[in-house]
């Protein structure tokens, strides 16, 4: 296997020390070791996630590239990473996740054997203390008609597990300056311009379940679906019509009361159930019904 790939993750003044440290130490025990990981952040990044920057550039095998940016959103910084990676693969990864010790050597053997896929995701498993007891799995498609249709109304690759090929990325114009939403609308529109998309089902990557429900949650986070959807009809992918349908939903959810989305996040956008909605469409009826897990 003689693909290269880059690893790029971004890191903000928000970002807790110990988890910072938690996701280098995955990098370091990858059974194939990426050739360089490029980190992006804020100028104002404390002094004590810097420090945690710099012994992971003395200990690390490979080359580290630290580049401080101007915090112009998430977007901006993957664009910026994107950019400055020189490998042939780009692996996404959160800087307070944990990436499973076979995540990019299974990655990489799938593109092996799947020369036509041009980004390929998988599992996430998500726990609260410990990342070894598995609390729950966020699942998505595996197969490319099933990813493309649930893009319609959910992002259908997790961001944090994804490895895509760069030139694939750049050839649609790369991540856009967004705060919110960035990978599901460049998912959109690689598939709007004919790229293929796959998951592997396996848990790449393992998250901290305790801290979605706050990221979710708030009138900021309203405000930022409608910019998302808006992106997503320009992309498009797919009309107002299903826009304004999935923001009929995802709205009134974003501002309901922390403790109470939390249990609703637990108890049923966990659950498997069937989701049935039919929206009218350039002159058609989309249907989707197939059983799956709604992830908003």
């Amino acid at each position: 296997m003689d693909k290269t790939v880059s690893v790029v993750m971004t890191t903000y003044s928000g970002d807790n020390r110990s988890e910072l440290r938690d996701c280098f130490t995955s990098l370091l025990d990858q059974k194939h070791q990426p050739d360089e990981v490029i980190i992006v952040r804020g100028h104002n990044l404390p002094s004590k996630l810097v420090k945690v920057i710099t012994e992971f550039e003395l200990n690390a095998p490979f080359s580290v590239h630290d580049i401080a940016v101007n915090e112009r959103g998430r977007g901006h910084a993957r664009n910026v990473g994107v950019e400055k990676a020189t490998s042939e693969f780009i692996a996404i990864i959160d800087a307070d996740d944990i990436a499973c010790q076979d995540r990019l050597s299974r990655q990489l053997e799938y593109f092996d054997a799947n020369p036509s896929t041009d980004v390929v995701g998988g599992y996430i498993g998500e726990f609260e203390t410990v990342p070894s007891d598995i609390i729950s799995v966020r699942k998505v498609p595996t197969e490319f008609e099933k990813i493309k249709r649930m893009a319609h109304y959910r992002c259908p690759i997790n961001h944090p597990t994804v490895m895509f090929r760069r030139d694939s990325v750049l050839d649609v114009g790369n991540y856009r300056e967004m705060e919110y939403g960035e990978d599901y609308e460049l998912w959109c529109r690689l598939l709007s311009n004919g790229k293929n998309l796959a998951n592997i089902p396996e848990i790449l990557v393992k998250v901290r379940a305790t801290e979605l429900v706050t990221r979710r949650q708030g009138r900021d986070i309203a405000r930022r679906e409608v910019q998302l959807q808006r992106a997503i009809v320009q992309s498009g992918f797919h009309g107002w019509g299903i826009a304004l349908a999935n923001l009929g939903i995802r709205i009134p959810i974003r501002l309901l009361p922390k403790q109470f989305l939390k249990r609703i996040y637990r108890k049923v956008l966990r659950a498997s159930f069937i989701y049935m909605f039919f929206i009218l469409y350039s002159g058609s009826i989309l249907s989707v019904s197939s059983p799956c897990t709604l992830i908003l």
